[in-house]
Formats: C-alpha cells, sequence, structure tokens
C-alpha cells in the first residue's frame, strides 16, 4: 500500500456506547468539514455489518461471549478501516472511523494500523460519554428505531432489544485512559463537561472549538433575505441602499408571520435574530423586531458579498467595464474574486463564526441576511456540495425554515405577497422528494 501524500491526513475515531451521538457527532462534523473545503468521508462500522451480516443481528450478536459474531464484527471493523486507510492514501484529507470501539484492544489495533500503514496521518479520538437516561432513551426513540435492523419490528421489541445490546457493550466497554496514549477529546453529557488531551494543531483546534458548541436540542432555524431594496430593482450589485417600497411592506407581512408561528410573547422573547449591518437588512429587522417586539444583533460577519470595484453596477456595465472578470465568473462563481472584493471561498470563511452561533443556540434563530451568505449558510444544514453554493436558490420576499434533525434537515418554503401577505408553499414537491432522500440516507448512516 503506497503511503500518504506529504500533506497532513487525519483520521478521527469514534468511541463510547450505542446511542450515544457517534454518528450524530460523525455526520455533523463531515457537513462542516466538508462545508470548509476538505475531502471528508465517514466509514461507520454499522454499514459495513449490516451489508456483510444483514439487518436481522439481534442483541445476541453484540455477545462478547458469541465468539463466531465477534469474529464477524472484527472482519466488519477491519474491512471499514482498510477502507478508510486506502481513502487516506489517496485523495482523502479527513476520515471519521464511526463505531463503538469499546475496549483498549481494538483501539490499539486502529492506532497501529494507521501509523503503519500511513505514515502521515494525525489521529483524534472522540469519546462520547453520557449517562443521562432521558438522552439516551430519547436517542434512541428518535435514531435508532429508524435503524434498519429494526424496520419490521414494533417499537417496543426493538428498543427492548436494543437496550439489550447495549448492556452487552458495557460488559466489556473501557473508557480511554491516559496510559494509551492517545490524542482524545472527552464529550460528557452532550457538552455538559469536555476532557482534551494531547491536541494539537490548528484544524484539530477548530474541530474542537466546533464540538463544543454542539448540542441534540431541536429548534426552527429561518432564512430570509432583507426586503426588497432599490438595488433589486434596478438589478444592481452591492451597494449600501435601503429598502423599497415592496422591500417595506415584505417585511411587515414577514413580520406578522413570525406572528402567527409564535403567538406568545414568552415565545417570541425566545428568537435569536440576527442580521447585517447593511441598511436593507438592518431596516428589515428593525420592522420585523419592531412587530415581534424584540431585539436582534447586527453582525459584521452577514454583510453581502464585496464586490469590490463593481459595487453599484448592473451586470450588463459590468460585462462591458470588465469583459474579463465577467466571463471568469461566468466559468467558477465558487473561486472567482471580485477586483479588490470577495469570493464565495472567502464567504465561507467569513461567516464560519455564525455556524458556531446557531448550532449552539438553543432557541430559533432568524437570520435576516443577503443572497450569497444565506447560500453559503444554507450549504451547510443541507450537506450540499462547496461547487454548488453558488447556484443554490434562495428567492426574494420567500422564508426558509430548516429544523434540523439527528442526521438530516427538514424544510419548508414559504412565498409571501409583499403587498397582499398571500402565503404560499413553494417548491412542495421538491421538498417531498428531498425529505425522502435525506430519511433514506438518514436509515443508511445509523449505527
Amino acid at each position: 500500500m503506497q503511503d500518504c501524500h506529504k500533506s497532513q491526513k487525519i483520521a478521527i475515531c469514534m468511541v463510547g456506547l450505542p446511542a450515544r451521538g457517534k454518528t450524530y457527532i460523525s455526520r455533523k462534523l463531515h457537513r462542516y468539514l466538508n462545508w470548509l473545503g476538505y475531502n471528508c468521508k465517514v466509514f461507520n462500522i454499522g454499514n459495513y455489518r449490516r451489508e456483510i451480516c444483514g439487518t436481522e443481528c439481534d442483541k445476541t450478536f453484540f455477545d462478547s461471549k458469541n465468539e463466531q459474531a465477534t469474529k464477524a464484527r472484527n472482519e466488519c471493523a477491519q474491512m471499514a478501516l482498510n477502507d478508510l486507510i486506502s481513502y487516506l492514501n489517496g485523495d482523502g484529507e479527513i476520515a471519521i472511523f464511526d463505531g463503538t470501539n469499546t475496549t483498549k484492544q481494538r483501539r490499539n489495533m486502529v492506532q497501529c494500523s494507521l501509523s503503519q500503514q500511513c505514515q502521515n496521518v494525525q489521529t483524534l479520538w472522540i469519546e462520547s460519554i453520557c449517562d443521562d437516561a432521558e438522552v439516551i432513551q430519547n436517542n434512541i426513540r428518535l435514531t435508532k428505531l429508524n435503524n434498519p435492523d429494526y424496520v419490521s419490528m414494533n417499537p417496543e421489541d426493538a428498543t427492548k432489544d436494543f437496550l439489550g445490546r447495549i448492556r452487552m457493550y458495557e460488559e466489556v466497554y473501557q473508557k480511554i485512559e491516559l496510559d494509551e496514549n492517545l490524542s482524545f477529546i472527552k464529550l460528557i453529557n452532550i457538552g455538559e463537561d469536555i476532557q482534551i488531551h494531547k491536541v494539537k494543531g490548528y484544524l484539530l483546534s477548530k474541530i474542537i472549538s466546533y464540538l463544543m458548541n454542539l448540542h441534540i436540542y431541536p429548534r426552527p432555524i429561518y432564512l430570509t433575505r432583507h426586503g426588497g431594496s432599490t438595488f433589486n430593482q434596478e438589478n444592481r450589485v452591492g451597494g449600501d441602499c435601503d429598502l423599497s417600497q415592496q422591500g417595506i411592506q415584505y417585511s411587515e407581512q414577514l413580520g406578522k408571520f413570525l406572528l402567527d408561528e409564535f403567538p406568545t410573547q414568552e415565545q417570541r422573547n425566545q428568537i435569536h435574530c440576527l442580521t447585517s449591518t447593511m441598511k436593507r437588512a438592518t431596516h428589515t429587522a428593525d420592522i420585523v423586531c419592531n412587530i415581534l417586539k424584540i431585539s436582534y444583533l447586527q453582525l459584521k460577519t452577514l454583510d453581502e458579498i464585496n464586490v469590490g470595484i463593481c459595487d453599484g453596477l448592473t451586470y450588463t456595465q459590468i460585462a462591458i467595464q470588465f469583459p474579463e472578470d465577467f466571463a471568469q465568473r461566468k466559468v467558477n462563481k465558487l473561486t472567482y474574486r471580485y477586483p479588490r472584493g470577495e469570493s464565495y471561498l472567502d464567504l465561507i470563511s467569513r461567516i464560519e463564526p455564525i455556524i458556531y452561533e446557531i448550532e449552539r443556540s438553543r432557541e430559533p434563530v432568524l437570520v435576516i441576511g443577503h443572497q450569497a451568505i444565506l447560500r453559503c449558510l444554507y450549504a451547510y444544514f443541507h450537506r450540499n456540495e462547496i461547487s454548488e453554493v453558488p447556484q443554490l436558490e434562495i428567492p426574494i420576499h420567500a422564508i426558509i425554515k430548516l429544523t434540523p434533525a439527528a442526521y438530516y434537515c427538514e424544510e419548508i418554503r414559504i412565498k409571501i405577497d409583499p403587498e397582499t401577505g398571500e402565503r404560499k408553499q413553494i417548491e412542495e414537491d421538491l421538498q417531498i422528494e428531498r425529505v425522502n432522500l435525506l430519511t433514506k440516507k438518514k436509515s443508511y448512516i445509523l449505527l
């Protein structure tokens, strides 16, 4: 097997009992790292086990005293690890080994295989520890009962079998200890406490910062562009213009929509509203938040993409005055940087702190932003490929309601008529198709 490329590779290995959020953490990290532009992939041992051994493995299959089953499970783990190493020896930059890895023996095997077969790999172990019975039961109810292992079993029997599976793992579980000489982070009760040991490097530090902001509490996230502006009417880019009359009307209708979403003042007081510092966004926020009787937070990081010397021009004027730039932008909008301005890649880097802000919020979040900014945020929650970001549709005078679940993100789009206030769910068929697709993915990636 060839050695890894000279550039640093990272293997992230999960540890913990079933129903402790390991796959949830793996998928969130995968989403985040791909959104940042890294080639990242998850290798879920459970998927290998289901493919090789089938989905009808009851709790006895996970009994350490069952020698034949233990051998089969070890072989599945080895297959996943071999594929992970091959990935890192190729174009992969970050690989996530998603499994229980509950014994010192298993972790030693993984660590030795990585160090011997991929010399430039840096390994981080993430152990998820949870003794909160309510959290465990909730995780079983929300995720494990949709597991392919239990599709033909009633919920009561499935829960009983899965709890039996957990007990099998508890008999052999060994928490990570200092004498294993591993670089690790321990997440205790979904972030209540965090322990970090021998973690070094820029990217690993970013990963830890990201993990510290995660939680599993459901809440809606609303994304909407500011009301229509005078530059929108004239098809101009950039600028710090104000709202048009129609934009003012939309802002008022948006406020009324949110009144219906949050009927009581107590509910409305919990809304975490974020907007940019640009006039058209703050004016929208002023109107909406005045109706809701709440405050909002202005953040420079949410300002629209900087179009540099093209500020205030129409696309026709840009094509005439800067034909080479106009052509380059058409070829690749992702990497194209406006002269003295920004690219979409710059935007993703700039708004990374907003992702942290949204992830750590346990209350509803409302982002009143701009098209390019919302494209980047939307791509993060829906795991779009980074190359798709500049083409994502974020319509004006519409609100996108996202509800992140354990392994997917539900979406509803509502178009609001600025004049009449009529509300219409848009792309309904597409949304149903998208949710179904995500549900299929969700059932496939569970451990």
